[in-house]
């Protein structure tokens, strides 16, 4: 990757020099003086300022002068405009990006266990479930067949149930019951996490309590 690097400036104030007459021509309140703020560049991005430059200009022959090409009668008068004159905050917009990249990783740093710990409150609690609870999941749009998950084990993150094979007749708990003990040493228990527990027996889930 190539970076392109170098330095710019920017004219932050222009004031008269009343009082002062010109070195080269003797024009008396012809001078105005230019103050340029210079910064250090980064791809065309004002990264930090690096110092000012003032710059003289007789408004009658036009002389330009600068920096150590100055009167002595110039640079106070220099000094105090240069003083004057604010550096814009746009010139210091690589070190305010490096900043504000520092706070968001800062902030996504401390976020991080807040919504983790967010999550795991929102989540299905396994404990909550009870154990010889039955569900019955539709394989079909019409009811037909469809199958029972009884719950036979309940930890803080997981559910385990038996799950019966395909059923078509009408259910009751006496059914129920029978179904599942048919279809344990066929099917065995079934694990779900407490999120997929959550997903399949909240609405929309497949997952219909019967009571």
């Amino acid at each position: 990757m190539i970076f392109f690097y170098g330095t710019g400036s920017s004219c932050v104030a222009t004031e008269p020099l009343p009082g002062l007459a010109c070195a080269h021509c003797g024009t008396p309140d012809a001078l105005v003086c230019s103050v340029y703020s210079r910064y250090l560049k980064l791809m065309f991005l004002p990264v930090f300022p690096i110092g000012k430059r003032s710059v003289t200009v007789c408004g009658h022959c036009k002389q330009q002068l600068t920096g150590s090409a100055l009167p002595a009668a110039y640079r106070a008068p220099v000094q105090a405009v240069q003083s004057r004159a604010r550096t814009p905050i746009f010139h210091f917009a690589g070190l305010l990006l490096v900043g504000a990249l520092v706070v968001f990783i800062f902030a996504v740093g401390l976020l991080a266990p807040a919504r983790h710990a967010l999550a795991t409150q929102t989540k299905y609690a396994g404990p909550t479930e009870t154990v010889g609870a039955h569900y019955r999941v539709d394989a079909a749009p019409s009811g037909v067949p469809y199958i029972l998950a009884g719950v036979t084990r309940v930890t803080p993150d997981s559910v385990y149930c038996n799950m019966s094979n395909p059923l078509r007749g009408t259910l009751s708990a006496a059914s129920a019951a029978q179904a599942l003990r048919d279809s344990v040493a066929s099917n065995g228990a079934r694990g779900f996490t407490a999120a997929e527990w959550h997903a399949a027996t909240t609405a929309p889930g497949p997952f219909k309590r019967v009571e």
